[in-house]
């Protein structure tokens, strides 16, 4: 009985901790959606790719999300014809240099350790830019999401019903905005909210099953465990980089962890956690894979474990 109501504990502190994260992308996402036309992000998003994943990190800053709330936010950047490597870079960078995220990792480190407050925010950056460019020049011209939506032009659904349109819509057959009448405040209210739905309930289910085995997991993972291989270098970061991707914790409250596992293990095998979780992690990986190809999924989630243990081991010198 304990087993259980502490997986229920875990369970709900991990989905309750995710919810306004994830509304605040979806709200985000709705009113990209309903404000930010596909001509509009051509004219700001440089084609050169390591230009356009630099305005992908920038995003990250100004359109703060958790690493749960990136996904909705991701995925409508790239049916608004956002390339993948600013999507990308976006989606990786933003859990780790939001304010919040910032705020919260410089008070856990300032007096222990300021350098992986540091570390973290610049191999964030670098590692985001790394990443957002070869997933650019890997699927720059591929389709890459599930539940594809359709771009409509006007002149297709002049004689199309507007009751059908908006059914269709809502079932993910047909995405169109030019159904909707012109901007009023009224109409563009209503869209941010029927987007912000749409959005949230896309992702919701993965992530309740996703904080369902994160909760398992961390019952069930003796903690014990991972203070076998603390001496060994390589071991340790493997063995954080694995606990980051298993513990499932949101980026907002994980270096509050981290520091209480800093007497236990070198401080490559911290950044390497701090640097992994917000990327991905178990919850994250089910979210992908409902709205991402799964050959997509794994190539990002391949690239992020190699180029952080790559920093870890080799570019990390505290």
């Amino acid at each position: 009985m304990d087993i259980i109501k502490n997986i229920s504990i875990i369970f709900t502190s991990i989905f309750f901790e995710s919810l306004p994260f994830l509304l605040l992308g979806s709200l985000i996402s709705a009113i990209i959606e309903t404000y930010v036309s596909n001509e509009t992000i051509a004219k700001i998003i440089p084609k050169n790719k390591i230009l356009g994943s630099i305005v992908g990190v920038c995003l990250g800053f100004f359109l703060p999300a958790c690493d749960c709330a990136v996904i909705p936010v991701s995925k409508r950047l790239l049916k608004k014809k956002v390339p993948v490597n600013v999507a990308i870079s976006f989606m990786l960078a933003s859990p780790i240099i939001n304010p919040v995220v910032l705020l919260s990792t410089y008070y856990a480190f300032y007096k222990t350790n300021p350098n992986i407050f540091f570390c973290r925010l610049l191999f964030g950056i670098i590692i985001s830019l790394i990443i957002g460019i070869i997933m650019g020049i890997v699927y720059g011209k591929k389709e890459v999401t599930t539940n594809n939506i359709e771009d409509c032009e006007c002149h297709k659904h002049e004689e199309i019903d507007e009751d059908f349109m908006d059914l269709a819509e809502e079932l993910g057959e047909v995405e169109c905005d030019c159904h909707h009448g012109p901007h009023s405040l009224k109409n563009d209210i209503l869209n941010i909210f029927k987007h912000t739905a749409y959005d949230m309930f896309e992702v919701i289910k993965y992530l309740m099953f996703g904080a369902l085995l994160a909760s398992f997991i961390q019952v069930l993972l003796p903690r014990n465990v991972l203070l076998i291989f603390k001496e060994n270098k390589i071991l340790s970061v493997v063995i954080m980089m694995i606990f980051a991707y298993l513990i499932s914790l949101c980026s907002t409250s994980d270096s509050f962890v981290g520091k209480s596992l800093l007497s236990s293990f070198n401080q490559n095998a911290i950044i390497a956690y701090l640097l992994l979780g917000p990327m991905i992690d178990i919850k994250n990986t089910i979210v992908l894979l409902g709205n991402y190809k799964k050959n997509f999924v794994i190539t990002l989630i391949s690239l992020i474990f190699i180029t952080i243990f790559i920093f870890s081991m080799v570019v990390i010198k505290i």
